[in-house]
């Protein structure tokens, strides 16, 4: 198989064909999200989220939460 090279924008315009051609736009776009960057201070967030929990009650809640993903097919949004 011959290697082709392309540049960063080739790269880029044929990585999203292919993403767009297998996943269609919607699910394009949710596997690019992926692998945004975030904003904030994550460590700031997850103190406040969870400053009135123990880990035994994080863990049980995750616990939970993944069970119903399975059910709900992986789509869980985090309820507390």
């Amino acid at each position: 198989m011959q290697q082709l090279k392309y540049d960063d924008r080739e790269i880029r315009q044929v990585g999203i064909k292919a993403l767009t051609r297998e996943l269609g736009f919607s699910g394009a776009v949710r596997f690019l999200r992926q692998f945004a960057k975030g904003e904030g201070d994550y460590l700031k967030i997850q103190d406040r989220l969870f400053e009135a929990m123990h880990v035994e009650e994080i863990y049980t809640q995750a616990e939970k939460q993944h069970k119903k993903g399975k059910r709900n097919g992986g789509m869980v949004l985090w309820s507390h």
